[in-house]
């Protein structure tokens, strides 16, 4: 996708540009020095991309292996599909959607390993081969077709970073009486493991934001991926629908005179047949719900997703009630359960049929979820985990009845709760419209319904010295939600550089990053007219660097270069400005280089201005420190 989002998780910023294979680490710091009288560069074509078809005519009703190929200049690299840092913006492909034909299952190629700036990084190089497969409807009408492939990648070397790019390759899909293979160098190779050319290992399915977190932090990635799954199940076991009921059913199971060994194993396997169920649900779910994958490249699929979301988002604001119809309701309550650890098993089993109306519109949501991003191994844990924290009172208080007398009674409070995950079902649903709308405009609806949690949610309340705990608590969330939302629309619409990358567009690298302790070395300006105009007052020659938050090279220049004591010591005598030129086509950078005379849109790029404004050097792509001094000390 090309990447525009909010996430709230989310978060984009630099991309690497180091090739272990090819280039020397001691390369790192190697620097392109241009004068400034120099001609216009043309745009390199830095990858090829081509898509193939493994017959020569497909029939309809079938599916068949498909595939993109990109070749990437020598001496370049592209990020991963999965890039280990979340901020860098990873290698896509979508679809423009056609009747009657189905793209999915794309399957992404591990990348390669690469150490850049301290931090280890995953890219692509040479060439690459990313397969899916296409099913075509029975009523499917023979003919030619032209299916649009989209591929988006950002491209670096070891010197500079392009902007992110975006090219189209038609897929030709012939369609009438079955044809004979074709393309069998690639799909061969494909279809053979251990076989595939040096720099394409075995390929692995595209992963899930929870599976991305488990790789990337192994045992804390599941820790925290399902740590949150139970924590969201012990909360909704307090909404009002849930938490009155629990004594109730609880004591169906496990009777009113029960010893605590008896009333642990007779509560276990009932929150534990629960949990299998919502696991199961969870499984099939993920596995059916692979081909919402393709689908997910249409605007209208991502938005109905968001709307769905926001209806879920609506029943727990009270507005109406999602439930399981009374009928099924009805016939699945008179179930006879026979009693002991047989009875306790189905009442676990109708529990997790007979979805409550609290519970059901965020499992729904979950389950939406799991659908369109999930793995059929994360599928049933996130479900079996999040079933356990829902049934956790239920072994409580199975295990100690006299437990039930140190939780709070039912009261509004329960309400709160209900309330606060419809505030989260909506940050659900800009989770995903996030690639369909700006980043700022995501921060903006983010932010408001932060807000809006903050000050419905209790964060204004007047608190009593008598106030006891959940109201205390309720004020405190309520509070925290409001600072979050006022941190978001400031970013979004004051200073962009505060907004911390909760979008997935902002930037990381900031004027206050050069040194590990999160100082700069050198006091950057950031507005161009007023640098210039103090430049031109006192008579100082001037140093402009520019960045963008795709650019890891320009990551490196800061801490390499700018973060170096000798250069920074340099610089006191200029006016030091940096500049955030995100995108060759923004009015910005359109204005700065017409000003100075860029003909090339490459980053970084590094200007030196001599005491009369007047350009003496440019300086493209990583410059080391003691070549910055050496230019530095030419100029006066």
């Amino acid at each position: 996708m090309a990447e525009k989002t909010a996430s709230f998780r989310a978060n984009i910023y630099l991309t690497l540009f180091l090739m272990i294979s090819i280039i020397p680490a001691g390369n790192i710091l190697s620097d392109s020095v241009i004068p400034f009288s120099f001609t216009p560069v043309a745009d390199e074509q830095l990858a090829e991309v081509s898509s193939v078809f493994s017959v020569t005519a497909a029939q309809p009703g079938k599916t068949y292996p498909a595939a993109t190929v990109i070749k990437i200049k020598e001496n370049w690299h592209i990020n991963s599909a999965r890039p280990y840092q979340e901020w860098l913006i990873p290698a896509a492909l979508a679809f423009d959607t056609l009747p009657g034909l189905t793209p999915q299952n794309i399957i992404y190629p591990p990348g390669f390993d690469a150490f850049l700036a301290e931090l280890e990084m995953s890219v692509y190089h040479e060439r690459i081969i990313i397969p899916f497969e296409i099913s075509l409807a029975e009523d499917l009408e023979p003919g030619e077709y032209v299916l649009p492939v989209r591929f988006t990648y950002q491209p670096c070397n070891n010197l500079e970073c392009r902007p992110p790019e975006t090219d189209t390759a038609d897929l030709i899909i012939a369609v009438g009486e079955e044809g004979g293979p074709v393309n069998q160098d690639i799909f061969a190779r494909l279809s053979s493991l251990g076989k595939h050319e040096p720099n394409l290992e075995t390929p692995v399915e595209e992963v899930s934001d929870l599976q991305h977190l488990i790789n990337k932090y192994g045992f804390w990635g599941y820790f925290m991926a399902l740590g949150l799954a139970f924590v969201t199940g012990l909360l909704l076991s307090f909404s009002p629908c849930t938490y009155p009921m629990i004594p109730i059913t609880v004591s169906i199971f496990a009777g009113q005179k029960r010893t605590v060994g008896r009333g642990f194993v007779l509560s276990l396997f009932y929150v534990g047949s629960m949990a299998v169920v919502y696991g199961v649900m969870g499984l099939v779910v993920s596995l059916v719900g692979g081909v919402f994958g393709a689908w997910l490249a249409s605007p209208f699929v991502i938005t109905a997703i968001a709307v769905v979301f926001v209806i879920f988002a609506l029943s727990m604001f009270g507005l109406f009630e999602l439930q399981v119809p009374g009928s099924l309701r009805q016939k699945l309550g008179t179930v006879n359960t026979g009693g002991g650890i047989t009875g306790a098993i189905i009442l676990g089993v109708v529990a997790a049929l007979v979805v409550s109306p609290c519970v059901g519109p965020f499992v729904a949501g979950i389950l939406l979820y799991i659908a369109t991003h999930g793995s059929p191994v994360i599928g049933f844990l996130v479900l079996f985990v999040f079933a356990l924290g829902l049934g956790t009172l239920y072994i409580i208080l199975g295990t100690f009845s006299s437990a039930i007398n140190a939780l709070p009674g039912s009261g509004e409070w329960m309400e709160s709760v209900k309330k606060f995950f419809g505030f989260v079902l909506l940050l659900m649903a800009l989770y995903f419209l996030r690639t369909l709308i700006a980043p700022v405009i995501t921060a903006l609806l983010g932010g408001l319904v932060l807000i809006a949690l903050g000050v419905f949610g209790g964060g204004l309340d007047h608190l009593t010295p008598e106030a006891k705990f959940f109201p205390r608590l309720k004020k405190f969330v309520g509070i925290l939600a409001f600072v979050a939302g006022l941190y978001l629309m400031a970013g979004a619409l004051i200073w962009p550089g505060l907004l911390y990358p909760g979008s997935g567009q902002w930037p990381n690298l900031s004027v206050a990053t050069a040194t590990g302790d999160g100082t700069s070395l050198i006091e950057w300006e950031t507005d161009l007219e007023s640098a210039l105009a103090r430049a031109q007052r006192e008579g100082k020659p001037v140093l402009i660097d520019t960045w963008a938050t795709w650019c890891v090279n320009c990551k490196v220049m800061e801490k390499k270069t700018f973060g170096h004591a000798g250069v920074a010591a340099a610089a006191t005598r200029f006016i030091a400005l940096k500049l955030q030129l995100e995108t060759a086509g923004s009015p910005e950078t359109r204005e700065f280089m017409k000003r100075f005379g860029l003909k090339h849109y490459s980053l970084p790029t590094t200007l030196l201005l001599d005491s009369s404004g007047k350009v003496q050097r440019i300086l493209q792509g990583v410059v080391g420190p003691e070549d910055m001094l050496i230019e530095m000390s030419k100029i006066s």
